[in-house]
């Protein structure tokens, strides 16, 4: 257990008096020097414990976790944006085409959160609304918003133009955090890649962006092939991601090995939820939370990864504002293949009534 800078403090004036004799005084210059001293120490103690703590993966944090993935191999994966939709409405229809253009900035009630258009979207002649896709501006769970909270408009247009409505926002999701990132830097350490076995196929694939989980095993029906499936963040990755893990491979699979990289097969998972809301909080804001927070566990899931509800149901019950919550009837386990990957189909969250 680490020592305080006052039992330091105290047992380097009990020795002076030990050895001379004497009080060391508060006031007097022995006094004073073992308070500097002391607090020299327990600065010194503290910066050796923190380097003790940064040694070790099981225990380091930040950037020097970081620094204990890149020698696995490994990164801390980014959040993603939060997107949704907002209805902008002119005060007058117009006697021509208006292109509200991608990139025009919306903010919410207190400008603390901004989004940006993703396209370009054209308000026709004598109409006075056009629907647009937004994005946040920055990635995070602090995006993801109920209806509506999008209300102002950024972007200056020399017409009155204002935002009418703007639905839910989901999606956002906060970078890597320390847990996660240990988790991934300790199974590295506990199935080390030596070439032959599934783990050096794996961090191959998992090296490669636009991959996210990755799951390989040997073909049953051919000797020497290794089918290796891998999986986007919440959903089947493209076939150009496909392409370069297969293109990674070529140079480093063993002699005699030949590797099938393929997509995983995706099987959506549909849930609904009902939710306690607590008492003083909004409804909207705690359901678009719940929703927000059951995407990301799915978007979280590997490759063969199984659906289980006590998981999903612990996510919930993390939610802010969330005092109960039950499933629809019939919701139950999913138990995935090796070269599936279950992805969130739909998330219907209403409050309990």
């Amino acid at each position: 257990m680490p020592v305080s800078y006052n039992e330091l403090l105290t047992r380097m004036k009990n020795k002076f008096t030990e050895e001379s004799g004497l009080d060391a005084d508060e006031a007097g210059d022995i006094g004073i020097r073992l308070r500097l001293l002391a607090g020299e120490l327990y600065s010194l103690r503290s910066e050796l414990e923190w380097i003790r703590r940064q040694m070790f993966p099981n225990t380091a944090t930040g950037a020097q976790l970081d620094l204990h993935a890149s020698q696995r191999g490994l990164s801390r994966r980014k959040g993603d944006k939060a997107r949704g939709g907002v209805t902008f409405l002119l005060d007058t229809p117009l006697e021509f085409n208006m292109v509200i253009p991608a990139g025009t900035v919306c903010t919410n009630m207190d400008g603390s959160l901004n989004y940006v258009t993703v396209s370009d979207i054209t308000i026709q002649r004598g109409q006075d609304y056009a629907a647009a896709n937004v994005r946040a501006e920055d990635s995070g769970e602090r995006y993801n918003a109920g209806r509506n909270s999008i209300t102002t408009i950024v972007t200056y247009f020399s017409v009155g133009i204002s935002i009418a409505s703007s639905s839910n926002l989901w999606g956002g999701t906060d970078d890597e955090d320390d847990e996660s990132l240990r988790a991934r830097i300790m199974e590295s350490l506990r199935n080390t890649p030596n070439g032959i076995n599934s783990a050096y196929y794996e961090a191959i694939a998992m090296s490669v962006d636009g991959v996210y989980s990755a799951k390989a095993y040997r073909d049953t029906n051919q000797s020497g092939c290794v089918i290796l499936t891998i999986g986007g963040r919440g959903a089947a990755p493209s076939q150009s991601v496909v392409s370069a893990v297969q293109t990674a491979m070529i140079m480093k699979t063993p002699l005699g090995i030949s590797v099938l990289v393929q997509a995983a097969s995706v099987q959506q998972v549909t849930l609904n939820v009902e939710i306690k809301v607590r008492s003083g909080m909004s409804a909207a804001d705690v359901i678009a939370k719940t929703e927000s927070r059951i995407e990301k566990y799915f978007q979280e899931l590997s490759v063969g990864s199984s659906f289980y509800m006590s998981a999903v149901g612990k996510v919930i019950m993390e939610v802010d504002g969330v005092e109960n919550f039950c499933f629809a009837s019939g919701t139950q386990d999913i138990a995935a293949n090796d070269d599936t990957l279950l992805t969130l189909g739909y998330v219907i969250v209403t409050e309990m009534t």
